[in-house]
């Protein structure tokens, strides 16, 4: 999801993944799940497979880890923040996890389209020696209002192929 905030002196972008579920739909999926495979694991453990018992443990758990660590990825978010002279890049989870700051003037949005129909376009900001990617858990139309607002916001978008403007 692209959210596009523009005051009078600065822009700020927000960028975070389309989340389907809340961690609390998350949480019911898992006890379904969860009731689901101890219910038949406790009929097999009735009927002398014990055996089967531990193993459904260990699904039911690795399960419920990867939709928590899912489901908390869903809460991410970028922050682009573009103002008269510098833009900052912040990502994190509830927090500011990590930060890069650019001068405006020597900036360039990369912006490379595949030629493959299965890859989504890539968008990073660039200076002489360092890039960044950002978006990247954006999905097509998404990229395509990101790579819009920065070029609202005046950005020099470059594309990487030169016949492209």
């Amino acid at each position: 999801m692209v959210v596009t905030e523009t005051q009078s002196n600065h822009t700020v972008i927000t960028l975070s993944p389309n989340r389907s579920a809340t961690w609390q739909h998350t949480k019911v999926v898992i006890a379904v799940m969860v009731a689901v495979v101890m219910i038949i694991a406790l009929a097999w453990t009735f009927m002398g497979a014990w055996i089967v018992l531990p193993f459904a443990g260990l699904e039911v758990g690795l399960f419920a880890l990867l939709m928590y660590k899912v489901s908390k990825f869903t809460y991410s978010k970028q922050v682009i923040r573009i103002a008269a002279n510098t833009v900052t890049v912040e990502w994190g989870i509830k927090k500011v996890e990590e930060s890069h700051e650019f001068e405006r003037e020597e900036l360039f949005v990369y912006y490379w389209e595949a030629d493959e129909g299965w890859h989504l376009p890539r968008i990073s900001l660039g200076q002489a020696h360092r890039k960044l990617e950002i978006g990247t858990f954006l999905n097509q139309d998404d990229r395509e209002k990101l790579k819009l607002a920065l070029d609202k916001a005046g950005l020099i978008v470059c594309r990487n192929k030169w016949w492209q403007t």
